[in-house]
This record gives structure tokens, sequence and C-alpha cells, in this order.
């Protein structure tokens, strides 16, 4: 079957995106609820500061606040869902993706930024000429494996998701060679997947060094349930997304609140879910055996992403406006320098607004929180325009 074709928006695509590649708005939005996830997860770790731990259940969108680090395996669910169209669309006979020139697109798309902000960081920290080297191994993207490299916080610590998806890119050219005809080598491998995830990740092994299970359940093997589940949502979106659409549209109960009232469901269920992994607590819900929620959660996040490209909803706009778009434009500037501008902000406040910090989401905390939001969309902008940019622009030239 063929892909399904783009939809007319009247939007224009942003700076990076192929005009021969499948523009959906939609998605921009949703990278920049990701990235507003993450950072009111760290703006709400700044404003409880030294205040006594959870022990409760949470409100709902209390929840998304303090679990916010799902905004990353949304980021994961959507960049799978984006990238792996090509490659399917090939399997099933269509156009072959050049290799070299899809390398070339990731590296334009992600070096620029990291590179500066790894050189940024390693100056800011370094001590001696010696401590120079500290970045080199950032650099090759080793942020997963604890002991290799010396933390260059706060920088670093939003980094290691980039070390995944740099993973997924590496191993995502080879999904058409386990697909048609080689089926049945796909299926062999996504079992010996599925065997390595339960023994390694969700399971645990008694002499497993707290630095390997940092890299396992970090890099792709923990995190891998995300991009395969955003390749599925792509799969299904190709071959049947038109006839899904065509059939609610058709459909007085999906368009007069049907729609919404199953989004609306969706969203609960993971509202409850991240209500659960805030009172068990982030460190115990990684545990032995509870680390299966994720495939939860990701499965959830792959029934947003549908229904918002698919479904007649009337609060679309909800989660499908200008400003989301836009702050989705500058996600990746904004993932990458919201902690280091949280931190500066967090030490220039510390002693003028003592009662804004510890107190969490108060008044006054939200006054703090938004400030921070804003100077961070604004520095964000900046790096966009000056640094991501000009490479986005030679981007498209490799089709």
């Amino acid at each position: 079957m063929k892909p399904v074709s783009e939809k007319p928006t009247g939007r224009r695509r942003p700076a990076g995106v192929r005009v021969s590649a499948t523009y959906l708005p939609e998605l921009e939005s949703l990278r920049g609820i990701a990235a507003l996830l993450v950072f009111f997860f760290h703006a709400d770790g700044c404003l409880r500061l030294g205040s006594t731990p959870i022990d409760a259940w949470p409100s709902l969108p209390l929840a998304f606040l303090r679990a916010g680090h799902t905004g990353v395996s949304l980021f994961f669910v959507l960049s799978a869902f984006l990238l792996s169209q090509p490659f399917l669309a090939e399997a099933a006979g269509g156009r072959r993706v050049p290799r070299a020139n899809f390398y070339r697109r990731r590296a334009l798309r992600i070096l620029p930024l990291y590179y500066a902000m790894v050189v940024l960081a390693t100056g800011l920290s370094a001590e001696s000429v010696a401590d120079l080297l500290d970045g080199v191994p950032y650099l090759f993207f080793l942020e997963a494996v604890s002991g290799w490299v010396e933390p260059l916080g706060p920088f670093s610590y939003v980094w290691w998701s980039l070390a995944t998806e740099v993973q997924f890119y590496l191993l995502l050219p080879f999904l058409p060679l386990l697909m048609g005809r080689r089926a049945l080598f796909g299926w062999a491998a996504l079992a010996l997947y599925a065997l390595a995830y339960w023994m390694f990740v969700v399971g645990t092994f008694d002499d497993a060094s707290p630095s390997l299970e940092r890299f396992l359940r970090e890099g792709l093997l923990g995190r891998g349930t995300f991009f395969l589940f955003g390749i599925c949502g792509a799969w299904w979106y190709q071959h049947y997304a038109h006839a899904a659409r065509a059939r609610m549209a058709a459909s007085r109960v999906w368009r007069r609140g049907g729609a919404d009232l199953l989004l609306l469901s969706v969203i609960l269920a993971q509202g409850t879910l991240l209500r659960w992994v805030v009172y068990t607590g982030l460190p115990s819900s990684e545990g032995p055996w509870l680390f299966a929620w994720h495939l939860l959660e990701g499965l959830l996040w792959t029934a947003v992403v549908l229904l918002l490209l698919v479904a007649p909803l009337r609060a679309k706009p909800l989660l499908f406006n200008r400003g989301l778009t836009w702050v989705g434009v500058v996600s990746y500037s904004l993932y990458v320098i919201h902690l280091p501008l949280l931190t500066a902000w967090l030490k220039l406040t510390h002693d003028i607004l003592p009662s804004a910090l510890g107190g969490g989401w108060t008044v006054l905390g939200a006054v703090w929180a938004s400030i921070a939001l804003v100077l961070c969309l604004g520095l964000s902008a900046i790096t966009y325009r000056t640094i991501e940019l000009p490479f986005l622009k030679r981007k498209v030239r490799f089709d």
C-alpha cells in the first residue's frame, strides 16, 4: 500500500524539512509539549528544593509536572514515527533511502548545537588544561556509560537521551532488511530483543554494576520500546490512516465528541500511570520488574500521536496550535539549554526570593517558573537562529 499522502495545512514547513518528506505540523506541537513537560519537571524540582519527599498521590495535572521526564519518552516515539516512514515505504517497494544522506541529515540536525554545548560546558567546568579532555567522550555520545565520562553538570544531565537517539539512528536504516520477504528475520530479531529486554532491563541480575544497569536501561535496549511503538505507529499510519480518518469523519459519534472522549481517556490513563510513578518515586518505579510500566507509557503516547493525526477532534486546538508549534520548532534548543539556565536562575534568585523556592507551586513559585520559561524560550530562539538554522538549511540538500 502507498503511504498516506500529506494533508494540506496551509502552514509553512520549518527549516530542514525536505519538500519530498511528509510534513505533519501536529507533531511539531507534540514536540513542543514534550519539551515543556521536561522543562516543568526540572522547574518543579527547583521549586521543591529542600522540601520533604512526596508521600501522597498527586493530582492529575501535578503528575504530568512531577513525572515530566515522560516528555523524553514522547520525544523518542515522535522521532521513530517520523524517521521510520521513508524506510517503511522502502520496505513496501518504494524509493530506496540513500543511507549516506540520512546520516548527513541526522548529523546536521543534532551535532552543531550539541557540540557547541559540549564545548561550552567543558570550558565552564574546567579547572585546568587537563580538564578540557573531559568533553572528548561526550563528542562520541558515551554519556550512558558511567565511569567513562566526567559529569559536566548541569549541561550533561540531559545528554543521555541524545546518545540513545544516536544508537537508534545507527540501527534504523537496517529496518527494510527485516521486513517484506525477510520478515522472518525481523520476527526473530524482535523475539531476541524482547528476551534481552525482559532479562536485562525489566528483570535484574545480581552481579550487575550500577553503571551497567544505567547503560542497559537508558540506552537503546531499555528505551527501544518507545522507538518500536513509534515505528509501529508509523506503519499503521501509512497503511490505515486514510481509511480510519474517512470512517471517523463520516461518523456522527466520532465527530460529536466521541473522538475527544477517546483522546481524553488516553490522556487520563497516562496521567493515572504517572500519578503512580510519582507516588512510587522514580528510582523505585525504575527498579526490577516495575520498569515494565514504560511499555504502557509508550503505547499511550503512540495512541495520542495517532488520534491527533487521524481523529476529528473538537479539542484539537488545545494540543495543536501556533504557540505549541513554535515551541516545537525550537524544542531541541529548549531541551538542551533549559537545565543550565534554570540552574543559573536558581542561583541568582535563591537569596532574592527564598520564599519562592522550596514551597512548591505557590503563586510566587509559578511566577518564578514563568519568568524562567520566558528566559529559556528567548534564549532557545537565539540559539535556534544562530546555531541550528544555518545547518538546517544545508540539511534539506540531502534528499
